[in-house]
């Protein structure tokens, strides 16, 4: 137990060490971005994040889901095999 909660510190602790890295883009991007000003490199940013998070955060949801009704099922078949 303790140890998976190591090994989710340490990714979170690396993702979040990598975020500077993360907000880059191609060259061209780049230069068209910085021709417009600041903020709409900054949104562009945000975006792209965004798009990288959301298929994380549907899969984890699903997951939990299903480990969550997995769990219930469980204790629910232990319960009636103890009567």
């Amino acid at each position: 137990m303790k140890a998976r909660i190591v090994i989710a510190l340490t990714s979170v602790a690396t993702l979040l060490w990598m975020a500077d890295t993360a907000s880059a883009q191609c060259a061209m991007c780049v230069t068209a971005l910085e021709q417009n000003g600041g903020e709409l490199a900054a949104g562009f940013n945000r975006g792209i994040l965004f798009m990288l998070a959301m298929p994380y955060l549907v899969f984890t949801a699903i997951g939990a889901s299903w480990y969550r009704k997995r769990r219930q099922r469980l204790s629910l078949e232990t319960l009636a095999a103890a009567k």
